[in-house]
């Protein structure tokens, strides 16, 4: 197998009936491990038999893995077998690269012909570990490319290294590859929603899995703070906004303990982006592209080999901040790479980084004519286009495709979100024909569906948070008051959001609330600190400001504000709408040819 690149019912505990037998025969007498020989970057100390050179290199691959850089972890374990042709835990490394565990992507058959290289049978391989703990790690990999489902042997393996992790206390790389494993036995999907073939939990967040892994890892950092499997896999652990703030020390540590990955210079984003912190996220995604970039580079590889899950996260980031001039340009880098390689899953990432444009932009003129589509989040920007602009058969079209691919198996654990993204354009379809009821009650069913999703992984998904959209209406609505509670859901799964914090100042204004309201508009110019010149958003939250401040011989603000905020917005969206009807040209490069599915 080419190893892939990285680019997502509950249980308290794991099942405990049958542990691997052979492991726990070698845990009975196992030992304190070796003390380990100085190598490699001083990050890990990882104790084998190899000799000092097969053992650097072995050292390198394992900081790899740690980093889920598994194309240079396995060169690095395939080259201190080369060195040392015996060396037994080479063998383990390589194996582990074929596992990749949080992405549920795994080649469990070539991971069994690199076992075989070592040996012909268990017994045989084996007797090349010369010490108990690589005895030990070698069963457990014995389990996890043994026999049974995927289910099965993950379950196998974790209670395997639950063995070896109980009987050498302060190893820090087995309490790592201990807590990867609890981890791997949670849904990783992109909305996190439960994959019962897999047997996955719903969702990692809140769960008693989360709690015992963040311990384990916790442990793990007060004696070892820049061990580099710690620091990954407790960001991962944390990734979800009612926890992320305890793992933003380990977001900037991380990041400078392993800063020749391109994976681990990401994976801070993935904290601060849970927090909001937009700034900080996209200086995170912009060093993780250039690394890829300079990795590309160095190795001679196809450009399609950058980090471009990197690139469309700051594309977003960089949407959060008002500055969408270089979110469009972003987009144009993109393009050329698609049209070259025709890569479904570039194609992917740049259908939706076009439709976040859209609907971060509010530039309904972009894709309201399109007929064809390269993934579900360009055909719902499609839709909500179509129906915003008034085009009534187009936004129908669009909501008809999302309600099939929302049953469509091709789509996985993303259904859910793609169900409330139908329910949005069809909520958008019935305001604009007049029913202005029916489209609140519609979107009402799309909070509730949203809200019982488990938090979202990185970007909001669906791209339009529901919340979001139901305040946006009920303020258009007249219905300020009702907007306030919609915004602050919205804001709890997706904090800081820009959108959503201008439409809880603007209800908040509209409703009388000024403090709620000022305190909304200083983080909307926060986030718009650098943003592009002349946005109207940041001159309406100035003009807020002022005319909030207590000046001598002013009267009380409240509803005086709220007026003349209502009356700017509405008078701005109506000129707006007319700008838009005229404005046909395009803001975006053109892109590949779509899929129409």
């Amino acid at each position: 197998m080419t190893i892939p690149r990285q680019p997502a019912r509950r249980r308290s505990r794991l099942n405990r009936p049958n542990r691997p037998a052979a492991v726990a025969s070698l845990l009975l007498v196992l030992g304190a491990p070796l003390v380990a020989q100085q190598a490699g970057s001083g990050l890990i100390t990882f104790p084998t038999s190899g000799s000092q050179v097969a053992h650097r290199e072995f050292l390198r691959g394992v900081e790899a893995l740690h980093s889920f850089e598994y194309e240079e972890a396995n060169e690095a374990f395939v080259k201190a077998q080369q060195i040392e042709p015996g060396f037994a835990m080479a063998y383990w490394g390589e194996a582990m690269t074929y596992h990749q565990t949080l992405w549920r992507k795994e080649d469990p058959a070539a991971a069994r012909r690199v076992l075989l290289k070592l040996g012909p049978t268990m017994a045989a391989r084996a007797a090349k570990a010369p010490t108990l703990r690589e005895k030990a790690f070698l069963a457990a990999i014995e389990v996890l490319f043994g026999p049974g489902d995927a289910t099965a042997r993950r379950s196998g393996y974790a209670r395997a290294m639950e063995q070896l992790y109980s009987a050498t206390p302060g190893d820090p790389d087995v309490a790592a590859f201990y807590a990867l494993a609890l981890m791997g036995l949670t849904s990783r999907g992109l909305v996190g929603s439960a994959d019962a073939h897999e047997g996955h939990l719903t969702s990692l967040a809140g769960s008693d899995t989360q709690r015992r892994v963040h311990e384990i890892l916790d442990k793990v950092l007060q004696s070892h703070p820049n061990h580099p499997g710690a620091l990954h896999y407790l960001l991962h652990t944390l990734d979800d906004p009612q926890h992320a703030a305890l793992a933003l020390e380990a977001a900037r540590r991380y990041a400078k303990v392993a800063a020749g990955s391109s994976h681990a210079l990401h994976m801070p984003a993935h904290i601060f982006l849970q927090l909001g912190m937009w700034r900080e996220a996209a200086q995170s995604d912009r060093a993780a592209y250039a690394a890829s970039e300079a990795w590309v580079s160095r190795k001679g590889l196809s450009p399609a080999l950058r980090n471009y899950h990197a690139l469309a996260w700051l594309q977003y980031e960089l949407l959060q901040m008002g500055q969408f001039q270089e979110a469009s340009e972003l987009i144009g880098r993109f393009v050329p790479v698609v049209k070259a390689t025709r890569q479904l899953t570039l194609l992917n990432d740049l259908a939706s980084m076009r439709a976040r444009f859209v609907v971060e932009t509010r530039r309904w003129d972009i894709l309201a004519g399109e007929t064809n589509f390269g993934n579900v989040n360009e055909l719902f920007a499609v839709g909500m286009s179509a129906a915003r602009l008034g085009n009534a058969p187009a936004a129908e079209l669009a909501r008809q495709r999302l309600a099939e691919r929302a049953q469509s198996a091709q789509e996985g654990d993303l259904r859910p979100a793609i169900a409330i993204m139908e329910r949005e354009v069809a909520a958008l379809i019935a305001l604009a024909a007049g029913r202005r009821d029916e489209a609140l009650q519609i979107l009402r069913t799309a909070v509730e569906a949203e809200l019982k999703l488990p938090p979202p992984l990185g970007l909001p998904n669906p791209i339009k948070p529901a919340p979001e959209l139901l305040g946006e209406l009920l303020v258009e609505a007249g219905r300020p008051r009702d907007a306030l509670e919609a915004f602050q859901q919205a804001l709890q799964r997706n904090p800081n959001r820009t959108l959503s914090v201008l439409g809880r100042a603007r209800a908040a204004a509209a409703a009388g609330e000024t403090e709620t309201a000022r305190e909304h508009y200083r983080a909307l110019l926060a986030n718009y600190e650098q943003a592009d010149a002349d946005r109207p958003e940041v001159n309406e939250a100035q003009v807020a400001l002022r005319a909030a401040r207590p000046s001598t011989g002013a009267v009380t603000v409240g509803a005086g504000l709220a007026g003349l905020l209502s009356v700017a917005f509405f008078a701005r969206k109506r000129a707006l709408r007319r700008a838009t009807r005229r404005r046909r040209h395009r803001a975006l490069p053109d892109r590949p040819k779509a899929m129409s599915r």
